[in-house]
């Protein structure tokens, strides 16, 4: 980047094995206005100029110095000043000046002699600034209203020394604030999933929601005039963190503020030379620090937030030059401490920010019962994952025209979370522009998040759409590419019953090896094969070659304890481990039934009663997996047992239009797809009518590639995983052209072309479309009628 302006300079240094983890050095190469982060250095820079501080304050925490909040305040107060001395707020470095004289001091006063420093930057005027305090000006801003006067031991103030050696000019105000919030903060901190925000995951919303839309207008401007009643415009755009922490989205958002203005100021020159125009005169006006406002619930993040923002007021004067002056410093009142969501929200323009993480079943337990009955009451969408209420304040504040950007768990585009923010969002105006569907997030709260731009009833319908970096046609409320209008599916009443999660034993004694298996099912004091069953996992589908169940489990159905006394040695296996363990459990009923699975779901042995097999699927995972399982064999909760067992069903299920709706309506765990029958299947819009011809060529096309596929895991030794993945990366082609052969017969059969069978966006678009007209009454739907005809027909046939 530019290597003449810095020669024989590394500015980042990192293995391509690195990249990831260093992506923000290259973000000059996406887009030229972006400067690259050359974050390196400034952030082990930081890091240390921050344990410093940090050890000071615990050390005068340990010995109870003071009462917790002046030690707070007391903090603050010297790392302002050390941020001040190396930008030029304070000539002549007093505060260093006044520690390296007290450590030459055999009894040093430091509460009198720092105290005294405070003191003098809370007064107005010259009196007593005099020696190494002539340099000393009236700073207030409400961060010396009430000086700090705490006494520091010699370690303490070597510990003070070594921090103000640093040079702070270098050290990134943002980077500081998070990990000074993580030394000051208490417990509550941690516990809300508060934790600090990269700068370019920051850039994924201030981007989108501020930098882009006014770049757009300032690169429109065509005259004087234009460009300047533009700038008047600009230089009152208000912004909102409504949980804003320690200032690190109100600070980047006044870097690209700042720079923003700067640009626009250019234009106007430029646009006043080309066209012969006479340039304003006077003084252009400048973007005020003022204009940023802030909510959060820690006073100590308030405090840190408004130190971070008048360094970066400093900054931005060096990098885009003058604004309002820095001392005394910018009143940041508004900068304010408050429940966001039990508070008055200010008017602004653009709302930012990263609600605190908190899930809807530790809502209760962090937060109090009257806390959690008062969000309730107050936004009426139930008990959500904490971040669903500001996504929901935040839309109800925007007016028209106005932009949000905000990140939540990735709950907010899931089923009931996706209803109470994002869909909520989407039929209320809403239109998300740029998105990013799920990516792991750093710090504490180890989640995976969702970030989500979007506008309020705009004039004009937004063209531009980007989601996971990609530009598509639109952006659903499930973060998926499709109908920016977010239609929400619903549930179709003839697909019900079809679809289960499997059972949930509660008891590892349940569980049998081969050996302890083999034993029972070679005892003759019963029949033992009739409790003792192959036991089929997600894993199993996944990993093993055949696709076959690993272990066995005891599974007495529903029998009552006289019935299952029949098989004696499996009773005392469970006697002696799965009753022993639910003696602690808090459900009666489950303690009383030991002898029985926690989760039996009898509806689901109901439906594949009469069925020779049925078809499951992994639950989670990089893709959807699916293959035959024998009646006998009992599926675990991470299986998904459809009650088909005819070919032409394994069909549409393994096909493309089944994948791409499963992906657009299920959940997420982490970043694997987590499928769920009533979000998913109940929803999926079946082929119909489909002609005897249609049914023969899917059900022709899946015998296929089921064939093909068993050959290929058995010939290679491997799992339909490692199938699937080596085929994503070009082998297996034959199977990849089986897997097209069969999309293409179920598009056929729901009458699109072929060309819809691979592109997921059209898919989703299209059963979108029919769901909504199958669940309003609008056609017929009896898909299932044939599926008893089929499979009578494939057992004279001998199909497998």
């Amino acid at each position: 980047w530019e290597p003449g302006r810095f020669p024989n300079r590394p500015r980042s240094r990192f293995t391509l094995a690195e990249l990831p983890e260093h992506y923000d050095a290259l973000l000059f190469l996406q887009n030229e206005s972006l400067e690259p982060v050359f974050s390196e250095h400034r952030r082990e820079l930081t890091e240390d100029a921050a344990r410093h501080v940090a050890e000071l304050y615990r050390s005068m925490l340990d010995r109870s110095a003071a009462p917790v909040d002046e030690i707070q305040r007391f903090t603050m107060q010297l790392v302002w000043c050390l941020f001040a001395e190396d930008l030029g707020m304070l000539e002549g470095y007093p505060l260093q000046a006044t520690v390296e004289a007290l450590l030459k001091e055999d009894d040093p006063d430091s509460a009198k002699e720092i105290g005294y420093l405070f003191q003098l930057l809370n007064q107005k005027g010259d009196h007593n600034r005099k020696g190494r305090f002539a340099g000393t000006r009236y700073v207030n801003g409400d961060l010396f209203a009430r000086p700090a006067a705490v006494y520091l031991d010699r370690a303490e103030l070597l510990h003070l020394k070594q921090a103000a050696e640093f040079n702070w000019r270098e050290v990134n105000p943002t980077i500081f604030g998070s990990l000074l919030e993580g030394v000051l903060g208490d417990d509550r901190r941690s516990e809300i999933g508060a934790h600090y925000t990269h700068e370019a995951d920051i850039m994924k919303i201030v981007a989108p929601t501020i930098v882009r839309p006014w770049r757009e207008r300032i690169e429109t401007t065509a005259s004087v005039t234009e460009a300047v009643a533009l700038l008047d415009e600009l230089c009152a755009f208000r912004v909102l963190d409504p949980a804003c922490g320690c200032g690190n989205f109100l600070y980047v958002a006044y870097r690209e503020l700042r720079g923003l203005e700067f640009d626009l100021k250019q234009r106007i020159n430029r646009l006043a030379a080309e066209t012969g125009a006479p340039p304003p005169t006077g003084t252009l006006p400048f973007y005020p620090l003022s204009n940023l406002f802030g909510i959060d619930i820690e006073r100590v993040a308030v405090m840190i937030a408004r130190v971070t923002l008048w360094m970066g007021h400093r900054q931005m004067i060096e990098r885009y030059g003058e604004a309002e002056p820095v001392l005394p410093l910018v009143d940041l009142s508004r900068i304010a401490q408050a429940d966001a969501l039990q508070t008055d929200w200010p008017e602004v323009d653009a709302i930012i920010g990263n609600p605190p993480f908190l899930g809807a079943k530790l809502l209760r337990p962090s937060l109090g019962d009257d806390y959690v009955d008062w969000l309730v009451r107050q936004f009426g969408v139930g008990v959500k994952d904490l971040c669903v209420y500001w996504f929901r304040r935040a839309h109800e504040h925007l007016q028209p025209e106005q932009r949000a950007g905000l990140v939540g768990t990735n709950s907010i585009s899931q089923t009931t979370g996706r209803l109470a923010s994002l869909a909520y969002i989407a039929s209320t105006g809403g239109v998300i522009t740029d998105a990013v569907s799920s990516q792991k997030w750093p710090g504490d709260a180890k989640v995976h998040v969702s970030i989500v731009n979007w506008v309020k009833s705009p004039s004009r319908n937004p063209t531009d759409f980007t989601l996971d970096d990609q530009v598509v046609s639109g952006i659903a409320p499930n973060l998926r590419a499709g109908d920016a209008a977010g239609l929400e599916v619903g549930s179709i009443a003839e697909n019900r019953g079809r679809c289960f999660a499997g059972v949930v034993p509660q008891g590892k004694g349940f569980l049998l090896d081969d050996s302890v298996a083999s034993a029972l099912l070679a005892s003759d004091d019963a029949a033992y094969e009739q409790v003792v069953r192959r036991f089929l996992t997600g894993a199993d589908i996944a990993e093993d070659v055949r696709q076959a169940p690993s272990r066995w489990v005891i599974d007495f159905g529903s029998l009552p304890l006289e019935r299952a006394l029949t098989f004696p040695a499996a009773v005392d296996i469970l006697r002696s481990s799965v009753k022993i363990e639910r003696e602690t459990s808090t459900n009666r009923a489950v303690e009383r039934r030991w002898w029985l699975f926690g989760r039996r779901v009898e509806d689901m042995r109901a439906a594949i009663a009469p069925l020779r097999r049925y078809a499951a699927a992994a639950a989670t995972g990089k893709r959807l997996l699916l293959a035959w399982a024998e009646r006998t064999v009992v599926p675990n909760n991470a299986v998904v047992v459809f009650a088909f067992d005819d070919d032409y069903s394994m069909g549409v299920l393994l096909s493309s239009a089944h994948e791409a709706w499963a992906r657009a309506q299920s959940s997420t765990l982490e970043t694997r797809l987590r499928y769920t029958n009533a979000a998913v299947f109940d929803t999926f819009p079946w082929p119909d009518p489909v002609t005897p011809e249609q049914r023969e060529a899917i059900a022709a096309a899946s015998r296929a590639l089921y064939d093909r596929r068993s050959e290929l895991c058995i010939d290679h030794s491997m799992g339909l995983t490692k199938l699937y993945n080596l085929m994503d990366e070009g082998g297996f082609a034959d199977l990849a052209a089986l897997h097209r052969s069969l999309d293409e017969a179920v598009a056929a059969a729901y009458g699109w072309p072929k060309s819809v069978a691979q592109d997921p966006e059209q898919i989703v678009s299209r059963l979108t479309a029919l769901n909504r007209e199958i669940v309003e009454g609008g056609r017929t739907y009896d898909p299932f009628a044939g599926a008893a005809a089929d499979r009578a027909g494939e057992l004279r046939a001998g199909t497998s």
